[in-house]
């Protein structure tokens, strides 16, 4: 039986908690059943369609340590059947930090009313802060309408 989400924020919590449990059964309640999902791990491609999705946690999760997240600096927005969130993931490896991530997870609701995630996407947090990078930019130079500043990413 699969278990069914009534919010986002339900099926965000069963996403971390099926990770740090390990549990490719609970992973895939939260998953939507739409082959049209997307999840991109940290430093890794795109990875499209539930069974792909699916198969790359189930690899992450053989001989998998006890992973802990701690999720902080959560902005939530949305559009009707649509949730976006990003977060922080302090994520933790046998009680150690051993990164910070900053994610986008994106949920859609179906016509039961019931929250499945669309989307996974995390990387490293920088560990350049963007004043940093534009300190020395002198933006008085940019003086054609369409000229614009580096992009970060």
């Amino acid at each position: 039986m699969s278990t069914k989400f009534s919010s986002p924020e339900a099926a965000e919590r069963a996403f971390y908690q099926a990770i740090e449990n390990a549990d490719i059964r609970l992973l895939g309640d939260v998953w939507s059943l739409d082959d049209g999902v997307v999840c991109i791990h940290p430093g890794c491609g795109r990875l499209e369609g539930r069974r792909a999705v699916l198969e790359s946690f189930a690899d992450l999760f053989v001989d998998a340590p006890t992973i802990h997240f701690v999720i902080s600096d959560e902005v939530h927005s949305g559009y009707g059947a649509v949730a976006i969130h990003t977060v922080r993931e302090e994520v933790k490896l046998d009680g150690q930090v051993i990164s910070s991530m900053v994610a986008t997870n994106i949920f859609q609701r179906n016509d039961a009313g019931e929250w499945s995630m669309v989307l996974h996407h995390s990387s490293h947090e920088p560990d350049m802060h963007v004043d940093e990078y534009f300190e020395d930019i002198d933006f008085d130079d940019f003086d054609d309408e369409y000229e614009v500043p580096p992009v970060l990413h």
